[in-house]
């Protein structure tokens, strides 16, 4: 089952932010994920503020589980919590 990450961010070095995506997206892409949604200025609606938003789907939460645990990762997490604030969940797709 499709399982998507969700990722909120409070982005204070955005050039950090741009490096940290442009080496992330190709491991996302080599766990099966793809960046489906990338919002700088979301509608806020309801109970939420949140600045830039991402969403990316993988196969599975176990495709998600294998980037964040992987070691190639690893220094790039480290980079994007230096460059934002994140705050990151995974959702079951339906």
């Amino acid at each position: 089952m499709s399982a998507y990450l969700v990722v909120d961010l409070d982005i204070h070095n955005p050039q950090a932010i741009e490096d940290y995506r442009s080496k992330a997206l190709p491991l996302v892409a080599k766990t099966g994920g793809r960046l489906i949604s990338l919002d700088a200025e979301p509608l806020e609606l309801e109970g939420w503020q949140a600045t830039n938003m991402l969403i990316i789907e993988f196969p599975d939460k176990e495709a998600i589980r294998q980037l964040f645990s992987s070691p190639e990762y690893a220094p790039l997490a480290t980079q994007r919590q230096a460059a934002a604030r994140s705050r990151i969940i995974a959702l079951a797709g339906v």
